[in-house]
C-alpha cells in the first residue's frame, strides 16, 4: 500500500519532467549543400596525362562540363547534359580512370556525380570521357553488374 502511495506521488512529477524533456529535445536535421561550380585537377596516369574537369550548374541543371585529358580539351554537348538536368542537387564528385572497358572501347576518365551527406552518398550520374574525345553518361553500374552485362574481364 505504501508503494502505491509513493507511485502516485512520484508519477505526476515524472510525467511533467518527461513532457518538458520531449518539448525541448529536437532531432538534428542535416541539409545538403549543393555545388554550383566545381573544378577537379589530377596529375592523371601515364595513359591519361593530366586531367582537368570544370563543371558549372544552376537550379536548372548542369550547364557546362569541360574535360581536359588524353591531350584533348572538350566540352560535353548540351544534349548529353539534358539527361542529368532533372537531378535535384550535387554535393560530391569522384574522378577515376579505366584503361579500356568494353563499354567505351578505350581509355576513359570517369566523373561520378553524387548527392548526399554524412549519412551516405548516392551516385546521380557517371560521365565518361574517352580518349577519342567522346562523352557518355552511364548508369551507375556496380562491378558485378558490368561483368554480368558485358562478361567477365570487361575491364581489359
Amino acid at each position: 500500500m505504501l508503494g502505491t502511495k509513493k507511485l502516485f506521488t512520484l508519477l505526476p512529477g515524472a510525467i511533467l519532467l518527461s513532457s518538458f524533456l520531449v518539448q525541448t529535445a529536437s532531432a538534428d536535421k542535416e541539409g545538403g549543400l549543393s555545388l554550383y561550380s566545381m573544378t577537379l585537377d589530377s596529375p592523371g596516369t601515364d595513359n591519361s596525362g593530366p586531367v582537368h574537369v570544370e563543371i558549372k550548374r544552376s537550379d536548372e541543371g548542369i550547364e557546362k562540363f569541360v574535360v581536359s585529358a588524353f591531350g584533348r580539351n572538350e566540352t560535353a554537348p548540351l544534349r548529353l547534359l539534358q539527361s542529368i538536368k532533372e537531378k535535384r542537387w550535387l554535393s560530391g564528385l569522384q574522378l577515376s580512370f579505366s584503361r579500356g572497358y568494353r563499354l567505351t572501347g578505350g581509355k576513359t576518365v570517369y566523373v561520378s556525380l553524387t548527392e548526399g551527406g554524412s549519412w551516405g552518398a548516392v551516385v546521380v550520374a557517371v560521365i565518361g570521357f574517352s580518349e577519342d574525345g567522346k562523352f557518355k553518361v552511364f548508369d551507375n553500374l556496380s562491378r558485378q553488374e558490368v561483368e554480368k552485362k558485358f562478361g567477365r574481364g570487361a575491364n581489359k
